[in-house]
């Protein structure tokens, strides 16, 4: 009956880790032509926000050339003292704060956003080196592909929450690049090891078995 339990609780586990691992790693699909083009009028049609407008052809391009496997942004951002809230946005004045509240606020529905589309930072830090102190912070973003991240630009949560993006960045840069993870790699790990005790287990097991029928 223990034998049974154990090996269903591995057989689940290793399942679930399994099933984990392939809505995480990506390697889906890559986009096509017509779902660029839904994804780019979608992004358009959204309200203007000041300073916050996607270089739609450079967008485009990049999604034309998906490949469907993860990516990473590493992003610099240089905040504003104050926020700059445009008139009409909403935001009450007593509320504003600094740029980087204002910021914040964009970071807890962004934040949310990847989750749902297995995406979420891996990295981020406020000190920077003297050679580039004109930035404030650097943070790295892991993509599970580009159909997710534009699908977050074209939703309705990034382009209402945008506004306070673009009232705490004074400036920012944004560079892309493709690697492995090193948690893809401790996940496979992970699986890998639960098989490799659940073998151990049944040998073990067994082994206890057949020695106590023979004491008897």
């Amino acid at each position: 009956m223990i034998n049974k339990t154990i090996t269903g609780l591995v057989i689940l586990a290793a399942l679930l880790i399994a099933a984990f691992s392939v809505w995480y790693s990506g390697g889906i699909t890559p986009l096509s032509s017509a779902e660029v083009n839904q994804l780019i009028n979608k992004i358009q049609s959204q309200p203007k926000t000041p300073g916050g407008k996607h270089d739609i052809s450079k967008l485009k391009q990049f999604l034309n050339d998906d490949d469907g496997q993860p990516f990473y942004t590493v992003n610099l951002y240089k905040y504003y003292p104050q926020a700059q809230y445009t008139h009409g946005s909403g935001m009450p004045r007593e509320m504003e704060g600094t740029g980087r509240q204002a910021y914040d606020r964009f970071s807890k529905v962004m934040v949310g956003l990847l989750a749902m589309h297995a995406s979420h930072p891996i990295f981020g830090s406020a000190w920077m080196d003297s050679n580039i102190n004109e930035w404030d912070r650097l943070v790295i973003v892991r993509y599970r592909s580009r159909r997710d991240i534009a699908q977050i630009f074209a939703s309705d949560e990034f382009a209402q929450a945008s506004t306070h993006k673009w009232a705490g960045l004074e400036k920012n840069q944004r560079l892309l690049v493709q690697g492995l993870h090193i948690p893809e790699l401790l996940l496979m790990g992970l699986l890998l090891g639960l098989l490799v005790l659940f073998v151990l287990g049944r040998r073990l097991y067994g082994g206890y078995v057949k020695r106590k029928n023979q004491r008897l």
